[in-house]
């Protein structure tokens, strides 16, 4: 095997270089938190939409509307394209997130709309708002430690 004229001390030194800027890139691929704060904005409101009587229609369009368009500019924000589902350890936290975005939709579909009760329809958009926050938050640390582990 050839070394091309590299040093155990230049070989540590390039490998060290790589490391940083494998922290630097994991670092910068995650959203910053005002980004998942909004995405968990726009998840509960699509539970919100629930109680908004004959404006129903209108939530669910605007809150999708500007899912999708946070979606759109992820990686101007981050800079990357870095997508928190292609990576094992976020994966799993996403698919938890899913599902309490998941309960919060059928909560309110089948248990807020037919009571018409502000406390339950409450109740379903902080639940869906905190899980959606948190576990978007999890899912973006997952996602920093995969890219900078290189996992």
């Amino acid at each position: 095997m050839e070394s091309h004229g590299l040093d155990p001390q230049t070989a540590k030194l390039h490998l060290d270089t790589l490391q940083a800027d494998g922290a630097v890139a994991g670092a910068r691929s995650g959203a910053p938190f005002w980004y998942v704060f909004a995405q968990s904005l726009c998840i509960a409101g699509f539970v919100t939409c629930f109680g908004l009587g004959r404006w129903e229609a209108m939530g669910f369009s605007i809150s999708a509307v500007l899912l999708v368009l946070l979606g759109m500019l992820r990686p101007i924000i981050t800079g990357t394209r870095a997508d928190p589902w292609a990576y094992r350890a976020s994966l799993l936290v996403g698919i938890r997130q899913a599902a309490i975005v998941a309960v919060g939709v059928v909560l309110g579909m089948f248990a807020v709309k037919p009571a018409d009760s502000p406390v339950l329809l409450g109740a379903a958009v902080l639940v869906t708002f905190m899980g959606s926050l948190v576990l978007g938050l999890r899912m973006e640390r997952a996602l920093v430690r995969s890219i900078t582990e290189g996992a």
